[in-house]
């Protein structure tokens, strides 16, 4: 089971280091040349060291964190993807019929009801709150559905990481739908009864999908991708740079699957 922990900035470097068969002052003198270089940017650089040194081995699992407020009853070792949340018997689909809110399956799509109405989302206007864009994009209106199950690749600053906060108090599914009803209390309601939690999952490199532009397909082309981000981080350390905060890969799996119970690690409670 070959895998970078990627923990903490320490574990991060000391796992690089050993898959690439790098010393401490090898790891120093990347960073330095990295920084002394004018004509390439940093990914540049990186993309081509790792290119010259030819990466010969793949990691077979990485590492997925995951941010999630879990309403009481919920156990964290699973995660269904939202479709099964919604349509099925669920913590968080009974929490919306507490709401007279509920889903039901439809041509391609989700459904949303309102006290037994059906919620036309197509006439954005309609409505005076809430991400309507965002909710049909989850209720999988438009052609790229939205239903995964995705996370983090990197634990370390994910304190500071944009996301953090905004998960903070409930989904942003729940957030959005209570100002599109105008429902007074709804979030309230999840945040009293629920628990913030980074979920780490140790997942199979050919099961993730890196949430990028032209994603690596392969399990090298996801390894070599892997590696490039990490140097990048380690860098971003080594030089002070904010950007470490925000950048962060991030992974998903396909819409239609599930998190399975053995790639769970560790709960912890935030």
């Amino acid at each position: 089971m070959k895998y970078i922990d990627a923990r903490t900035q320490e574990s991060l470097k000391q796992g690089i280091m050993e898959f690439l068969n790098l010393s401490a002052s090898e790891m120093i003198q990347i960073f330095m040349s990295i920084y002394e270089d004018t004509e390439k940017e940093p990914w540049e650089w990186v993309s081509d060291f790792l290119s010259d040194n030819m990466v010969d081995e793949v990691l077979e699992h990485i590492q997925m964190f995951h941010l999630s407020r879990r309403l009481e009853g919920t156990d964290p070792k699973k995660n269904n993807n939202l479709e099964q949340l919604l349509l099925e018997d669920s913590p968080l689909s009974n929490f919306f019929k507490k709401y007279k809110i509920t889903f039901k399956p439809s041509k391609g799509h989700i459904d949303l009801y309102y006290k037994d109405e059906l919620q036309s989302l197509d006439n954005e206007f309609r409505y005076d709150g809430g991400n309507v864009c965002y909710i049909k994009s989850r209720l999988g209106y438009y052609k790229n559905q939205d239903y995964c199950v995705n996370g983090f690749a990197f634990r370390s600053y994910l304190e500071n990481n944009g996301y953090f906060s905004s998960l903070s108090s409930c989904p942003e599914l729940v957030g959005n739908i209570e100002s599109l009803l105008g429902i007074r209390g709804m979030v309230t309601d999840y945040y009293d009864n629920s628990k913030y939690y980074c979920i780490e999952y140790l997942i199979p490199m050919s099961d993730v999908i890196f949430d990028m532009g032209n994603p690596p397909e392969t399990d090298y082309g996801k390894t070599v991708e892997f590696l490039k981000q990490a140097i990048l981080r380690l860098y971003d350390e080594w030089v002070g740079s904010s950007f470490i905060c925000d950048e962060n890969l991030i992974l998903r799996l396909s819409d239609d699957a599930n998190i399975k119970p053995e790639w769970f690690v560790m709960a912890e409670e935030l």
